[in-house]
This record gives C-alpha cells, structure tokens and sequence, in this order.
C-alpha cells in the first residue's frame, strides 16, 4: 500500500492505519487539510473527512454523527474545533464503543508560535484531546509533528502539549 503525502504526514497516516480506531489530525490552515484529503483520495482512501467552519450546519452537523459512530479513519480538524460542544459530544459518542487511536498535531510548531498569541485554542489543545478522546481513562498518544522548530521550539510544544512521558520522542 502507498500512503498519500510524503515527510511528516506519513507518521501519522502509518499509525492511524496500524492502531485501531479513529486518528483526529489536527491543522492550522484550511488548505493543508484540502491538501491532505485530496492527497490520501488520490490514493483510494476515502475514509478521512474534515469537519470545518466552512460547511454548512447540516454538511457539519452529518459529518459529526458520522464521526461519534466511527466512520472515518481518520478526521481531519483546526485547533479550534475542540473548543466546539457539538465535536466534543461527537467525541464522547465515538469513544463508547471507538477508541481514539491518535491525536496528530500536524504543524506543531504552531501551538508555540501562534498559541501565545492569537490562537489560544492550541495551549488547550492537548488537555481537551485528553479529556474528550479517552476510552476506558485511557488517553490516546498525541503527536506533534513540525519540520521547521528549534530546540526551544520544541520544548514548548512538548510542554504545551504536556508530553511527559519518559519514553517520549523529541527529535529536532
């Protein structure tokens, strides 16, 4: 099998297929996502969507029931969707029966670029993915992912991310 993409993108995609469940990718831009999801159809997997402010209500509203019965492999979402009551009960539904297997922050860099500044929905971020995507108290794996973070970078993406765990990877 070929996975869509190529660099950052394949960590992710690899383990959303090898770990069961549903993978959330978290983006910062719109476009990216686009990118991504055209990338993985192109290669005849269609079981990754977006969920997006830029869908209508009853486009949005469908795709989040889709997402709380476990449909997608993987779903593709900006920092600020989880602030959203509707998604969070999506994930709630999904995580009765579903694990999460993932939660890919996809342009890492951003939660200590951008979340000081003008999008604080990234320093929740992690807290939230824990609260609302664990099964059985279990919180799933989350992966920040960047190709462009100093040292310092990605020290504060692992603490904003509250990646504690000994056997973390941090790799510049």
């Amino acid at each position: 099998a070929s996975f869509a993409g190529s660099g950052k993108s394949i960590a992710f995609q690899l383990a959303a297929f090898l770990r069961p469940g549903v993978s959330i990718v978290v983006d910062p831009i719109l476009s990216l996502i686009e990118d991504q999801l055209e990338n993985l159809r192109a290669h005849g997997i269609d079981r990754a969507e977006r969920i997006a402010g830029t869908q209508s209500v009853d486009e949005r509203e469908g795709l989040l029931a889709l997402l709380g019965r476990a449909q997608f492999w993987l779903c593709y979402v900006a920092p600020e969707r989880f602030q959203s009551i509707p998604f969070r009960d999506s994930l709630r539904a999904l995580t009765t029966n579903t694990a999460v297997a993932l939660v890919a922050v996809d342009e890492a860099h951003c939660v200590s670029e951008w979340g000081h500044d003008f999008r604080p929905a990234y320093l929740n971020l992690a807290r939230i993915a824990r609260d609302y995507c664990s099964t059985n108290n279990e919180p799933p794996p989350i992966m920040g992912l960047t190709g462009t973070a100093s040292r310092s970078v990605l020290k504060d993406i692992q603490r904003e991310l509250d990646i504690t765990d000994f056997d973390a990877i941090i790799v510049p």
